[in-house]
């Protein structure tokens, strides 16, 4: 399936880790409990103990909901550890595990992200694993992004003034004669505008390829072997990822982190990919926003995911070998981007925060 998500979900109110709580209050062993059940309970003897030593002097209820979520951090380390497929695709970046858990009151869904001592439980650094976990802040600005090297920087250039020319109906006259393509385009396939004419481009100056969610494609696909053809053939300095600032299939990831109906099969071979950005935006702004509209709230969800799955997608092609030595060896830049659909205008998020992390080294600017 090359899920990219495993999410581990405890509820409310669970009886298995209430009795073991209470268990353990009045100085008992789950062993005594027999059965399956008392194997059951044993699992969960170390988040009641847990629980019960942080908060000493807390109600029942209080204990058995901080007991919950630590299990539930306890079965992602199990999961990892006991697997190694699993440790490796979570050390490569190709999966993540989170941790959740369903109010049955409610019915709402508190996601607490991925383990905070995932590290630790793969026993090696990952840098890209503590950008995943820091606050994201946006880092959309208009003009041009700052390239490393002279090349980069004329052609991100060259994108931001064709876009400033797109957005005021000042478009040029474009020569006919064919030229090499200078920028790969990675964008929306929901984006109504040719991507050409965003940037006002002449015919061959761009390879665009457009893909649903901005996700192109998985290791080995047609989708991805087409970059890196493009790659291969041409040696761009520039590939742009531009995501569409009101995505449907944004929304759509954002809506199945919130409860929605399970899509039809091919829908989740494309949302499970945006999920990841999708619940990430939306744990942030839950823990962040406390005084924000609903539909502010919602505004805010959509502009984090949408920026967020821009640089998962360039997370996503780093995988590749051949990407990854045009960019350590030939000079290519991967740059994230969003197209505001009401104006028409590009505003550059630049390359990714962790790319030292993602390419093993610190790349210098001339």
């Amino acid at each position: 399936l090359d899920s990219k998500l495993i999410v581990v979900s405890g509820h409310t109110k669970c009886g298995a880790v209430t009795a073991t709580v209470q268990t353990v209050l009045a100085g008992g062993d789950t062993a005594s409990v027999g059965g399956s059940i008392g194997k059951v309970l044993d699992d969960i003897v170390d988040a009641a103990k847990q629980a019960i030593e942080e908060l000493p002097d807390g109600t029942l209820e209080e204990q058995v909901k901080l007991a919950t979520k630590i299990n539930v951090f306890n079965s992602v380390k199990r999961i990892i550890e006991f697997s190694d497929s699993i440790k490796e695709a979570v050390i490569a970046g190709r999966v993540q595990v989170h941790g959740s858990v369903y109010d049955i009151n409610t019915g709402k869904v508190e996601f607490m992200g991925e383990h905070p001592e995932l590290e630790k439980i793969v026993g090696q650094d990952l840098p890209v694993y503590q950008f995943r976990n820091a606050e994201y802040k946006s880092l959309a600005s208009s003009g041009a992004a700052k390239g490393r090297s002279a090349i980069t920087r004329a052609g991100l250039q060259r994108l931001a003034v064709g876009n400033e020319r797109f957005v005021k109906g000042e478009t040029m006259v474009k020569d006919s004669k064919p030229s090499d393509p200078y920028a790969i385009v990675v964008g929306m396939a929901c984006q109504r505008v040719p991507i050409e004419k965003v940037f006002d481009s002449a015919p061959g100056e761009l390879i665009v390829q457009r893909v649903s969610g901005g996700i192109a494609g998985k290791e080995g696909s047609t989708l991805f072997s087409s970059i890196e053809y493009s790659i291969s053939r041409w040696n761009p300095k520039v590939l742009v990822v531009l995501a569409d600032s009101d995505s449907k299939i944004v929304r759509a990831a954002i809506d199945q982190v919130s409860g929605d109906v399970i899509p039809s099969p091919p829908q989740r071979g494309v949302l499970d990919r945006v999920m990841v950005s999708a619940m990430r935006a939306k744990m942030q702004v839950d823990n962040s926003e406390k005084k924000i509209t609903s539909a502010g709230r919602k505004l805010k969800i959509q502009q984090l995911a949408t920026e967020l799955n821009a640089f998962y997608t360039i997370e996503q092609l780093m995988k590749s070998d051949i990407v990854r030595k045009a960019v350590l060896e030939d000079g290519l830049e991967l740059h994230a981007a969003v197209l505001d659909e009401q104006t028409g205008a590009v505003e550059m998020l630049g390359e990714h925060p962790a790319l030292a992390g993602l390419i093993g080294t610190e790349l210098k600017s001339e």
